[in-house]
């Protein structure tokens, strides 16, 4: 995974698939962090309140480099991993996943769940819209008035942005680059006087 970007989901989602009487409901969801996460899954749980199991997975980091999957009571293996997988195969990250179950009666045996949970979750991710993010970086900013304006020019032309300026005896702004970027740009503002501390 390309660590410049990477895709997530623009909203919620659900599916909800069918097993011998038993029925799967999956909700996707994007998240910043494992408290939002856990917080809107605790939601989704407490409006299934007869449901046997709320089973997930998450995937997070600009990178995908942090995951949790949950079988919630369900045999080890056979929830959490499934859903997770799905989240996986569409290179997701910020994004969580819970699946709630309503038994009806017959046992699946464990293919018979692994396969549930799966295309629930499947069917929850196809629903969703896919975005791509542009992972940025900030960086505090400090030249002469005289500079300002190509500084500025440098940052609007590459998908960056001035999120805050300050005009004193100096100039001093707070930028956001795509990641990346900024180290191609020091060189040069570097030669103009530009002074960057990045965080």
């Amino acid at each position: 995974m390309s660590t410049d970007r990477y895709r997530t989901i623009a909203g919620t989602s659900e599916g909800i698939y069918r097993e011998l009487a038993s029925k799967f409901i999956a909700r996707a969801f994007p998240i910043a962090d494992e408290a939002e996460f856990k917080a809107i899954t605790e939601r989704f749980g407490n409006e299934h309140p007869s449901s046997r199991h709320v089973c997930y997975a998450w995937v997070l980091g600009d990178a995908a480099d942090r995951h949790r999957a949950n079988d919630d009571g369900e045999p080890s293996g056979t929830a959490g991993l499934p859903i997770l997988r799905r989240i996986r195969s569409l290179d997701l990250t910020y994004c969580g996943v819970a699946v709630v179950r309503y038994f009806g009666g017959t046992l699946l045996g464990k293919p018979g769940l692994i396969h549930a949970y799966g295309e629930a979750a499947r069917l929850a991710l196809e629903a969703a819209e896919i975005i791509e993010h542009v992972v940025m970086e900030r960086a505090d900013i400090t030249c002469g008035y005289d500079r300002f304006d190509a500084l500025k020019a440098d940052v609007l032309a590459h998908g960056g942005r001035i999120a805050d300026s300050t005009f004193t005896t100096h100039c001093t702004a707070t930028i956001e680059m795509p990641k990346g970027i900024l180290a191609k740009l020091l060189p040069k503002w570097g030669l103009l006087g530009i002074a960057v501390d990045q965080p």
